[in-house]
């Protein structure tokens, strides 16, 4: 009954390690699961160093189990493995580990453990994972509606599992939800949030003393906003929404429903009619970074998204890649390939200000903010871009590209440098550099 890869594998060189995976067969064969503990009916080791298994993953495969996760023999490197194994009772050895599956795998530092002769059969405890676990459990979904893609293999990038999840997406009905629909489920906020799936802890300790700022600028399509929202929602973070004033009255209705369920996310109290190209596309995000201000001293970071938008990360990643920066800003920005023909009916801007190309996406920090909307230079360079083309494109990357205004977290590098491939690759390999701090 034992796959062909492991019989393989014990009939290699690695005759010792073979042994060691032979014994933790050998004592899950033989496991039972009582009080939340395995304990054997019989088991015997002769090994002189204590072996630690620690599963976090499991995979039902026709007559036997396959166990993914770690082991370690003595004080030896905790080596990544899977192995097949036999057990008489396949679906209590599942009862086991499926509340362990299809979830988030954080870190761990707690480590309980049942000691078994001389091998300890490690449970995991999640302290950085969950907060109080009993709890934070039920915000992860351990069914899928579509078991017959892996996204182990999507994840992996394969090709034909790729093709496979792109036809069945394109079978599927899609799940459309009306803003008459959203101003009828608010009536009921607990159910509303409890239904619609908002994870109502901060999960990890990391997130919970990590607190972001969002603004989330919608017109249209409260179901594909309220999808983003749901997404990036965490009771630590604080949201500010803005609607566009020519917005419809549902939208509108719908959006105020939504935010009435939460105690940190909140609309502007006025609404501009944005148009492209106009300070109507700037004035929105500088309301909603007043407001976070005024509403929350705890924030490290201020993110702005609009409703077409979905995140690639989750919370906690995000957390860890806002403390890679540690204190840096992200934003676009260039002068070599700025349309200059923008600023030419502005002047000079003032304080010696270069002014700069990028986009009004901006990941900043608490600082950078807190000169936005205090400063009067930053007051006087608003004013100026008052009278150039596309000021959105101008105004936060100039502040954070002219390092002479001492705003933390500037971009202090060459400016033909500052083009957008460059500032990804920041992104992603976490690497914050000298010259942004």
């Amino acid at each position: 009954m034992w796959s062909k890869s492991i019989v393989d594998f014990f009939r290699s060189k690695f005759t010792v390690l073979g042994l060691i995976i032979l014994s933790l067969g050998a004592l899950f064969y033989f496991a039972k699961y009582t009080d939340s503990t395995f304990t054997p009916t019989s088991f015997s080791s002769k090994s002189s160093s204590q072996t630690k298994f620690y599963p976090n993953r499991f995979h039902l495969q026709g007559d036997h189990l396959e166990l993914f996760g770690s082991y370690s023999v003595g004080n030896n490197t905790v080596i990544a493995t899977d192995f097949a194994i036999i057990v008489e009772d396949i679906q209590s050895f599942v009862s086991i580990l499926k509340n362990r599956s299809d979830t988030i795998n954080h870190d761990t530092e707690k480590i309980v453990s049942k000691s078994v002769a001389n091998i300890s059969i490690y449970e995991k405890s999640t302290p950085d994972r969950y907060i109080n676990r009993k709890v934070d459990e039920q915000y992860f979904i351990k069914h899928r509606n579509v078991p017959e893609v892996s996204c182990r293999k999507i994840f992996d990038g394969s090709e034909t599992e790729l093709k496979l999840a792109e036809e069945i997406t394109k079978k599927t009905p899609k799940s459309t939800l009306t803003e008459s629909d959203y101003i009828n489920m608010t009536k009921d906020c607990e159910k509303f949030r409890q239904e619609r799936g908002y994870i109502l802890s901060p999960l990890t300790h990391l997130e919970e003393n990590f607190p972001i700022a969002f603004s989330l600028l919608l017109f249209k399509d409260v179901g594909q906003a309220e999808r983003l929202l749901r997404a990036v929602y965490r009771p630590q973070n604080i949201y500010c929404v803005h609607v566009d004033e020519k917005s419809h009255d549902d939208v509108r209705k719908a959006v105020q429903g939504i935010t009435s369920c939460f105690d940190n996310i909140f609309l502007t109290p006025r609404s501009f009619d944005v148009q492209w190209g106009t300070m109507t596309v700037l004035e929105p995000e500088i309301l909603c970074m007043n407001e976070l201000w005024g509403k929350s001293k705890k924030w490290k970071y201020f993110i702005n998204l609009t409703g077409q938008e979905f995140p690639l990360k989750t919370n906690y990643e995000l957390v860890q890649i806002l403390q890679a920066y540690d204190g840096a800003n992200d934003l676009e920005g260039t002068i070599k390939r700025a349309n200059k023909d923008r600023w030419e009916n502005a002047g000079p801007p003032p304080h010696n200000i270069t002014a700069t190309k990028g986009s009004v996406h901006v990941i900043v920090n608490r600082d950078f903010v807190d000169y936005v909307i205090h400063n009067e230079i930053a007051q006087d360079f608003l004013n100026w871009t008052r009278k150039v083309d596309v000021p959105d494109e101008t105004f936060f990357t100039s502040l954070n590209h002219n390092p002479h205004l001492g705003i933390r977290g500037s971009y202090k590098g060459v400016h033909h440098q500052t083009r957008s491939e460059e500032k990804q690759k920041l992104i992603i390999t976490l690497n914050v550099s000298e010259k942004h701090r």
